[in-house]
């Protein structure tokens, strides 16, 4: 009701009732947001210039950092950083605050980046022996936190007793920090930093919150991390780069779709789990651990190219996450990935995709390349793959499957162990004769395009796959690459 209209109805009303509504109106005009609940406000936030003493309401008065925005800000608002070319030292924290299907929350980043890089104290290192130096911590934070020098990462340890020179030890459970200098440097030459903030934007049961033209980097867990009860989360031309653990991660029953990102050199590229539910479309995983994990929840991968990763390029597994109400029963744990024109460049890595512990994987015309085993299916997991190319991997398929299906594919030469009978390079008729699948694949040289497209060869547009198997269009990432 608005104020005009209730003076009106106060008119008509007894003495008593129209003290009560003047009382009324004036509260209502005392607090306008409640007056006009469809109004919503951007907070600017100005790491160069801004102070959090001022209003945040415009360019000229914004407040200096993130958290001091999120305090001042309400339902359906938006957050509009200034990228000032220095980074947000600070965690991006909401907690029960995001906005409605129709008015979500906004977070336009403008390019700037959220850092979990907090500087050592030179001042705070302890000499332990020549060269050996120790910092002592309050807390380790929680994740995989690393030294930081000149914005590269230190080699890290296993154990103290394996560190080598130029290395350091993070001994979580003694709050330590080893580190061995180079012969004759000290700690305060190498303007050491630590990754001593756990993550970047981080969301705790916030919904309907639009993240876009945002870096996260430096966290000791993940740059992006999803938690609760969230619903129409999106993230868009977002970077998650040189993260101690995921990339993007989402967790519990919670919605996630991601629309062009860069994830490289963190633990995990991507890692959701749970019951959650997940859509990637245009993202680049590179140089990561694993390039994309999966444990529960439905997932898709559309238009993606996850390569370079050190162990898999995409491992999925079935999960019972024991906090779910009734996972055991919930199909959902046991974790259905959709994976279509996706491309996985492996360099001699361990697997391009590994599908294990009772998942599901439906792949289509995408390309498995170079890793020792292109396609791995264990005997209590289904894969239903069709027109896609696995090219120069020295095991192109290995299943213990009994309901996999696999047709109208391309592969190069190589050894296939189906049900755990082995059919060498050039045998590939006598498995299509044992396992009675890919009657319609075919087997010769592949050649695959940079942009992770597969140039099928003479003679097969006649075949039902005449389909462009990787990426629908090249992934050209407008992103700039620092520290790669």
């Amino acid at each position: 009701m608005q104020p005009f209209s209730l003076l009106y109805y106060c008119k008509q009303q007894t003495a008593s009732r129209l003290i009560y509504c003047c009382l009324l109106l004036i509260w209502l005009l005392i607090n306008p947001q409640i007056i006009s609940s469809t109004d919503a406000a951007t907070w600017y936030v100005n790491n160069k210039t801004g102070s959090d003493k001022n209003n945040g309401i415009s360019e000229n008065t914004a407040v200096a950092t993130i958290s001091r925005a999120i305090t001042l800000a309400g339902r359906s608002d938006t957050l509009e950083l200034a990228n000032t070319g220095i980074p947000y030292r600070e965690t991006m924290l909401f907690r029960n605050l995001g906005g409605s299907p129709d008015r979500p929350f906004v977070v336009e980043g403008n390019g700037a980046v959220l850092s979990g890089l907090k500087t050592i104290d030179v001042s705070k290192w302890e000499t332990v022996k020549e060269g050996l130096f120790v910092f002592p911590l309050d807390k380790t934070p929680y994740g995989n936190p690393f030294l930081v020098s000149r914005g590269k990462r230190i080699p890290q340890a296993k154990s103290l007793d394996l560190l080598q020179t130029g290395e350091h030890y993070w001994d979580r459970s003694g709050n330590k920090i080893y580190f061995l200098c180079d012969i004759g440097k000290r700690p305060a030459e190498y303007q050491l930093e630590a990754t001593l903030r756990i993550s970047g934007l981080t969301l705790t049961s916030s919904s309907y919150i639009v993240c876009r033209n945002l870096s996260a980097e430096f966290f000791s867990n993940d740059g992006f991390n999803i938690h609760g009860d969230c619903r129409g989360v999106r993230l868009e031309n977002v970077i998650a780069r040189h993260n101690g653990d995921d990339g993007i991660s989402i967790h519990e029953s919670g919605g996630l779709i991601v629309q062009n990102a860069h994830v490289h050199d963190n633990f995990f590229g991507i890692q959701d789990v749970n019951a959650s539910r997940s859509v990637y479309n245009g993202v680049l995983a590179e140089r990561n651990q694993i390039g994309v994990s999966l444990v529960g929840g439905y997932h898709s991968l559309v238009d993606c190219q996850i390569k370079d990763s050190i162990q898999k390029e995409v491992d999925i597994a079935g999960a019972n996450p024991g906090h779910l109400i009734g996972a055991e029963y919930n199909p959902l744990c046991k974790t259905i990935l959709f994976a279509q024109n996706v491309s996985l460049f492996g360099y001699g890595n361990q697997t391009g995709l590994s599908i294990r512990n009772g998942a599901t994987a439906i792949i289509e015309r995408s390309v498995i390349s170079d890793s020792q085993t292109g396609l791995m299916v264990d005997s209590n997991s289904f894969c239903h793959m069709s027109q896609t190319a696995i090219i120069d991997c020295d095991t192109i398929l290995k299943s213990n499957s009994p309901n996999s299906f696999f047709d109208f594919n391309y592969y190069t030469p190589g050894q296939i162990n189906w049900q755990n009978t082995l059919f060498h390079t050039g045998q590939f008729a006598d498995y299509v004769t044992a396992s009675k699948d890919d009657s319609n694949s075919h087997t010769g040289p592949l050649k695959v395009r940079p942009d992770g497209i597969v140039e099928l060869p003479p003679g097969s547009e006649g075949t039902k796959a005449k389909l462009k198997v990787g990426p629908s269009d090249p992934i050209t990432s407008t992103f700039t690459v620092v520290n790669p």
